[in-house]
């Protein structure tokens, strides 16, 4: 699947696949096997990034998102941080959830749809959903 999107609908795409791994297996999941996600940014006009979601065969999903903005790199880390734990769902590395805590700093992570409680890292956010809320069907924001 390859696509063209605008960074404001980067940002809704990547957090509706980390939230569907709520509900429904991630890719990775479906796929039994860990997937990689890499990110490049073109630093000539048009500004663009590009991300790949692949496993060792092929490449899977493709995303070129236009940058109207020169947004800074961090935009795009964050973006990468999130896709890599949504297509991998519960088949997230312990080194995915230390890069992404890493790049989010002291931001909250995630809050629970549900309770609206924060989580720092991924793990403990995914163990909370499955646990806390088990068949709860959390709200459409």
């Amino acid at each position: 699947m390859r696509a063209h999107l605008r960074t404001y609908y980067l940002r809704k795409w990547i957090n509706a696949i980390v939230e569907s791994t709520e509900t429904s297996p991630s890719l990775a999941e479906m796929m039994r096997e860990h997937l990689e996600v890499d990110w490049a940014r073109l630093s000539a006009p048009p500004y663009e990034a590009i991300y790949a979601v692949h496993n060792k065969k092929e490449r899977l999903i493709e995303l070129r998102v236009v940058d109207a903005r020169s947004y800074l790199d961090d935009v795009y880390r964050r973006g990468w941080a999130l896709l890599r734990i949504g297509v991998n769902g519960a088949l997230t590395t312990p080194e995915e959830e230390a890069e992404a805590r890493a790049i989010f700093a002291t931001d909250t992570f995630r809050s629970c749809r549900i309770c609206h409680a924060r989580f720092a890292s991924w793990l403990e956010y995914y163990g909370h959903v499955k646990l806390a809320h088990l068949g709860v069907m959390p709200q459409a924001s």
